[in-house]
């Protein structure tokens, strides 16, 4: 390539990137607001989840209305970006199966399923809106295309998903990997560098300045890398791995059962729906309080600053995600694997008369690794998001986390190296 052309391709990719972030960093900002409004609005009127049916009816008149291509729109990217892995050619503009319009519908359908009190995370939606707005600027690129130009669909998709990404979670780091690595864990994709992490920290600088609300980790005891406190963590991290992958393997039993049980789609979206409604009625009857409902990262926070929760915590959150996600609500897994993790790292420490708050963490991280495929992003959110400074305990826990969790994950389609080349979810 001339020296010209390397300059051109530079500038181009700067130009690009940045405008993927700044775009993306803002639209991202209103979306975790709004979340943030919808359950603070949920909590002030908690009738509202007298509501839930009805959110899981919308949301499901929503995609039907549209299509269900809608829903497909992280799988969609996944397998664009796999068809472009090996390409060579750096033009190459091709006709995108993403509507930009995913990013517009999928925060409508989030705000309803907060609003409502639906037991989901942001994250899937906020990654999402990223490839939205990466496939918006592609069709762009391809309508007023000029000879020469260096655009390429699959840079598009990680700009957008690494710039949301990193941008929820005030994470550019773990943004970037997640950018490059997400749709194949085992390949990371150094070719698309320089774009997504112009991209990822640009969207995360605007939207710190936007003023974005996001997760506030309370401060927590580490363990020093002590030989005992390596075998306990090992053994821990295995165990999470395999709650991780119990939790997937529920959660496809859930969607596929509802699914098969009643056959009619408004009856498997209004049954999980009431099911949630009433599990959240009989919860705060118990507890006096609907913790279990939206987010529910005030369980997280407990489980780490040493407030605690009750040991069936976990139990009772992996329930009411599985009814809220099997009724059709969207949001996404990352924030209750998170807290479903965390609350069981609490479990474990109490019961054997450990340190909670460092098991709370490491549960926390540990469950995401394993629902995600995800280790060394799971590995740069711990320390940005978590400010975790032991790197050799909090290694072991992603890796065998991940080991033991096994080849499903969160993301269809990934390609990873457990699993055949061939093989589609």
């Amino acid at each position: 390539m001339k020296k010209k052309d390397t300059i051109l391709r530079i500038l181009f990719n700067t130009v690009r990137s940045l405008a993927v972030g700044i775009v993306t960093g803002t639209c991202i900002t209103i979306f975790a607001n709004t979340v943030n409004i919808a359950g603070v609005i949920n909590n002030r009127f908690p009738f509202l989840i007298l509501l839930i049916p009805l959110g899981a009816y919308l949301t499901l008149a929503i995609y039907q209305k549209l299509g269900d291509s809608f829903r497909k729109t992280t799988v969609e990217a996944i397998d664009t970006i796999h068809e472009m892995e090996t390409e060579t050619d750096e033009v190459k503009l091709r006709p995108g199966k993403i509507s930009p319009w995913m990013g517009p519908v999928a925060y409508i359908a989030a705000a309803i399923s907060h609003l409502t009190g639906a037991s989901v995370g942001k994250e899937g939606v906020g990654v999402q809106i990223g490839l939205a707005i990466g496939e918006f600027f592609t069709r762009i690129e391809r309508k007023f295309a000029w000879r020469g130009h260096y655009g390429r669909e699959d840079y598009y998709l990680m700009t957008g998903s690494a710039a949301a990404f990193g941008s929820l979670f005030g994470a550019p780091i773990a943004g970037i990997l997640f950018g490059l690595m997400f749709a194949t864990p085992d390949i990371l994709r150094l070719d698309a560098l320089f774009p997504v992490l112009v991209s990822t920290y640009s969207a995360v600088y605007v939207a710190l300045k936007l003023g974005i609300h996001k997760m506030e980790i309370p401060d927590f005891m580490e363990l020093p890398a002590t030989v005992n406190n390596l075998i306990t963590v090992a053994l821990f991290a295995i165990l999470i791995g395999l709650l991780a992958r119990l939790f997937l393997y529920l959660l496809a039993k859930f969607r596929k059962g509802v699914e098969d049980k009643f056959g009619s789609k408004i009856l498997s979206a209004l049954i999980p729906g009431t099911m949630v409604t009433l599990f959240s009625i009989i919860i705060f009857i118990f507890t006096d309080s609907f913790d279990y409902n939206g987010l529910s990262l005030d369980l997280l926070y407990r489980a780490i600053d040493g407030r605690g929760v009750p040991l069936y915590t976990f139990i009772l959150k992996a329930l009411m995600v599985f009814l809220s996600i099997a009724a059709g609500f969207v949001g996404g897994e990352v924030v209750p694997l998170l807290v479903t993790g965390g609350t069981f790292g609490y479990a474990f420490a109490s019961v054997l008369g450990l340190e909670t708050s460092p098991f709370a963490v490491l549960g926390a991280i540990g469950m995401l690794t394993g629902g995600t495929n995800l280790p060394l992003v799971c590995f740069a959110l711990a320390i940005e998001l978590f400010s975790y400074s032991e790197p050799g305990l909090l290694f072991m826990t992603v890796a065998l986390s991940y080991l033991a969790s096994g080849d499903k994950g969160i993301y269809h389609h990934q390609r990873i190296a457990m699993r055949k080349r061939t093989a589609r979810d």
